[in-house]
């Protein structure tokens, strides 16, 4: 198959926007920018490249997860197929268009941290309107697990109205509690921070 792969990290540097093509299929399209560094021997001083931009295209279950999940300013690794085309602007001048159709995309933890929770939408939902139900208070059922997969126990519960809440907060780019109150940003250096001295004396497994 003549199909070029890329992967490639990067920040969000548009607010992803998500629109129904027709039923059931979702497309969201976004910017993705990176700027190459290097250390400047002669001064000592890290020194900024050009900075380039792709259009990044997600679809289905891909394009719900990332609406939810990513805003602008976010790190994130993308991988997908790469196309290049020219065309001509509404001025008539020469323009390359640089896209990316994506399979996958995550937060790249080498910037920070965050917290992954796997959807499991009801049919006919889709991820983004599952979240903001349980966000709004949409209870649990009595059973061990619901009809989805969810396990009802305190701790699963827990687990699940703290991503619920980590979608209603939004663009802020904010966990909260289970009450839906911001609780941490969740790329900070607190949390790292957390994180290094929870495990500073943890014995390796092997």
């Amino acid at each position: 198959m003549n199909e070029a792969h890329i992967s490639l990290t990067g920040y969000v540097a548009s607010e992803p926007k998500i629109k129904a093509i027709r039923e059931g299929v979702q497309n969201l399209s976004m910017r993705v920018a990176w700027t190459p560094r290097w250390l400047d021997r002669a001064t000592g001083e890290w020194t900024d490249g050009n900075t380039s931009y792709v259009t990044v295209t997600c679809w289905r279950k891909l394009a719900d997860n990332v609406a939810v999940c990513l805003r602008k300013g976010d790190p994130v690794v993308v991988k997908g197929r790469l196309s290049v085309r020219s065309y001509d602007d509404k001025q008539g001048v020469p323009r390359t268009s640089v896209d990316v159709d994506a399979t996958s995309i995550g937060h790249d933890l080498s910037r920070g941290v965050a917290l992954f929770q796997r959807t499991r939408p009801p049919t006919g939902k889709t991820a983004a309107e599952y979240a903001a139900e349980l966000a709004t208070g949409g209870g649990y059922p009595a059973d061990a697990a619901d009809a989805n997969g969810f396990a009802t126990d305190p701790a699963a519960v827990a687990s699940v109205d703290e991503a619920a809440g980590l979608a209603a907060v939004g663009g802020g780019g904010l966990l909260a509690e289970a009450d839906g109150t911001a609780a941490r940003e969740m790329f900070d250096e607190d949390a790292i921070a957390a994180l290094a001295r929870e495990t500073a004396g943890a014995a390796a497994p092997f």
